[in-house]
């Protein structure tokens, strides 16, 4: 199950907060809003990256000169 469902929950919840004036209270489901999606985002990102070993070297990009050849 994905985690989204909670963003939608809290901005329900701070569009109620903003339609019977609890402005502060809108604003604080705001803040908790952003910061699901920023855990919801590293959440998402730890589980792309792949562990490296120290014993293989570490992979470098290869450098191109402006001639279109290797450096």
């Amino acid at each position: 199950m994905s985690d989204k469902w909670i963003v939608d929950v809290l901005s329900d919840l701070m569009a109620y907060a903003e339609q019977n004036g609890l402005s502060v209270t809108a604003e604080w489901l705001d803040d908790a809003r952003l910061i699901a999606l920023t855990e919801i985002a590293d959440k998402s990102r730890e589980k792309r990256e792949i562990p490296r070993t120290y014993e293989e070297p570490a992979r470098r990009p290869a450098l191109y000169l402006a001639s279109g050849g290797h450096a």
